[in-house]
């Protein structure tokens, strides 16, 4: 297999979004397969105990890793867990050059470049019912299901459980510590959520009905801006909820996947997204979430979807493909 095509495709499956920019994925090249693996010590033991979103954050690296040799021409056969005996070994991918760029491929691969995870406000332009449906058959190609939070009462629902989730997350020293490892990093990092890519506004004055993740871990919770003499503009995002009906190692890579496809899918279209992942990480309020909105399976990632008015979010750092890919026998 042609080493150059092997590069450029782990490449584009490191621009995959990963929970803080954590990057936990390793790949070997052998022969025409391209392995996943991921890395347990890039996890994060406070946030992420159990390592669902660390392996969500290697499914999405593994379909933009489809992605990408499919639009190289590439059929791609994926062999999940291959190895019974060793967990870290998430994926094989089998590249055979007698493929050839699928429908849609090509829209999806072109978007790897641009899309990024927005943290700033967003418009009160709302998503056609046309562009939803489409993000749906996204996640549905994956097996996945997306379900859009609508009725009032469901949004209150998710209001109150994130504001539940993030106070108790804030409470938490060894959280803040964690939070500290992986944010606010210079412009010499390749990894975490660079300074740049958070707002200097607090979450706190900003028009959302929804809590916000505040990345900057010492900040006073009351701070607030004394010049800001108007009511910060409404955001009016489509929230929505992306899940599966089980909820074991295959589902969080099917999970992976499945939001990956709609993340691209949204960013050929102009929409931009940022999640809010506070109820997912703590298991009660995860499973009212379930409850209260009568999911059918489970919760595997809450997105905000809509129009970003601050401008184009700047990419964050990825790790070089050296350091991420190796050669095997």
């Amino acid at each position: 297999m042609d080493q150059q095509v092997v590069r450029n495709v782990v490449a584009k499956a490191s621009r995959a979004p990963s929970i803080h920019n954590t990057q936990p994925w390793r790949f070997v090249a052998r022969d025409d397969t391209i392995e996943l693996w991921t890395d347990p010590s890039r996890g994060l033991s406070v946030l992420d105990p159990t390592g669902r979103a660390r392996h969500l954050s290697c499914g999405a690296a593994l379909l933009h890793a489809r992605v990408a040799a499919a639009d190289a021409g590439y059929a791609v056969n994926v062999t999940p867990l291959p190895d019974p005996a060793n967990r870290e070994h998430l994926a094989d991918l089998r590249l055979d050059s007698a493929g050839g760029t699928a429908s849609g491929d090509s829209e999806l691969a072109g978007a790897i470049g641009t899309r990024r995870t927005s943290r700033a406000p967003f418009t009160d332009e709302t998503l056609t019912g046309e562009l939803v449906d489409d993000l749906r058959r996204a996640a549905e190609a994956e097996g996945c299901w997306l379900r859009i939070v609508e009725k009032p009462e469901d949004a209150t629902s998710v209001a109150v459980l994130l504001a539940r989730a993030d106070e108790l997350e804030a409470a938490d020293p060894a959280y803040r510590d964690e939070l500290r490892r992986w944010t606010g990093a210079g412009a010499g990092s390749d990894e975490g959520v660079p300074a740049s890519a958070v707002p200097a506004a607090s979450p706190a004055e900003r028009g959302s009905n929804y809590r916000l993740r505040d990345f900057v871990a010492d900040r006073d919770p009351a701070e607030a801006d004394p010049t800001a003499a108007d009511p910060p503009p409404v955001e009016r995002p489509t929230v929505a909820v992306l899940g599966t009906p089980d909820d074991d190692v295959l589902s969080w890579l099917a999970a992976g996947q499945g939001l990956a496809r709609l993340l691209l899918t949204a960013a050929a279209r102009g929409v931009t997204a940022s999640p809010m992942t506070q109820p997912l990480e703590i298991p009660d309020t995860r499973r009212r979430l379930a409850t209260e909105l009568g999911l059918l399976g489970h919760p595997q990632m809450l997105l905000r979807l809509g129009y970003g008015s601050g401008g184009e979010a700047p990419l964050t750092p990825r790790r070089p493909v050296e350091e991420i890919l190796t050669d095997g026998p």
